[in-house]
């Protein structure tokens, strides 16, 4: 980051101040030298004098300009050293101007910095919660399919009976008079419709469950969790009461609260 440090109102003058009070020095001794001179003449109009008199004179300008000279020394010397203190105490001005700006810069970086990595983030967070709707989705599809799978097909006088797993979970008081023919599909060894999709439909109703609790828990909202949450819930809720198991009974509790936090939101 580039800072350029413009010269403040009091830096201008003192440079003009600096030279105005020098010319008048010089200006001032310039005029003394003449007043000499001329109060020489006025005082030897006859001619330029002889050697005495130029010795007398000289003596004379050393005695008078000595101390003038001396005290502009002095003065000049005043005059620096009070410039130089000026021009300290400047910089020092500007040494303060110029920390307060790189602090006032440190503190807008690490907001900026603090701005981005919120946003990094945001953006994260958002991009974990799409994928997790897309695999939701995804799942749902799945079990859809299983839940609409024929697993029992049986001729009778009034008709084809047909049993899919979403009849056997929605209506199971219904399937209840085909009890033996399903428990003989369920014990048999072989390999059967009921026991090869009724598992296969357990493992993507409880990864349903898992994948609801983890959006519920990524989600800034439990609000807008719950349709998932409730639909794992009541998949599982169904499932659990075809064929109860310990895995699916944790499940359902964690999810029942997270649903709970959910409705405290309202």
């Amino acid at each position: 980051m580039n800072t350029t440090f413009s010269k403040s109102p009091q830096t201008e003058q003192q440079a003009p101040e600096s030279e105005t009070s020098l010319k008048w020095l010089i200006t001032f001794l310039a005029f003394v030298a003449a007043c000499l001179l001329a109060l020489y003449f006025l005082n030897f109009n006859g001619g330029w004098g002889n050697q005495g008199d130029f010795g007398a004179f000289g003596d004379f300008l050393g005695g008078v300009l000595n101390p003038i000279l001396g005290f502009a020394t002095v003065g000049l010397l005043i005059w620096s050293l009070k410039m130089q203190m000026k021009e300290l105490s400047h910089s020092n001005e500007q040494l303060a101007l110029t920390r307060q700006e790189l602090k006032e810069t440190k503190e807008e970086t690490a907001l900026s910095r603090q701005a981005m990595e919120a946003q990094v983030t945001h953006l994260k967070q958002d991009a974990k919660l799409t994928e997790l709707q897309g695999v939701l989705k995804a799942q749902l599809d799945i079990i859809n399919d299983l839940l609409t799978t024929q697993v029992y097909s049986r001729a009778t006088d009034r008709g084809p009976i047909e049993i899919t797993f979403d009849k056997i979970l929605n209506n199971h008081n219904e399937v209840l008079r085909y009890k033996g023919a399903l428990s003989e599909l369920q014990d048999s060894d072989d390999p059967n419709p009921l026991n090869i999709i009724g598992k296969s439909l357990e493992i993507q109703i409880i990864q349903l469950g898992h994948i609801s609790l983890e959006y519920s828990k990524e989600t800034n909202s439990k609000l807008y969790a719950l349709p998932y949450l409730v639909n794992a819930i009541s998949l599982l809720s169904k499932f659990y009461k075809f064929q109860p198991n310990k895995s699916i009974e944790i499940l359902l509790k964690e999810i029942d609260t997270q649903i709970k936090k959910g409705e405290d939101e309202f």
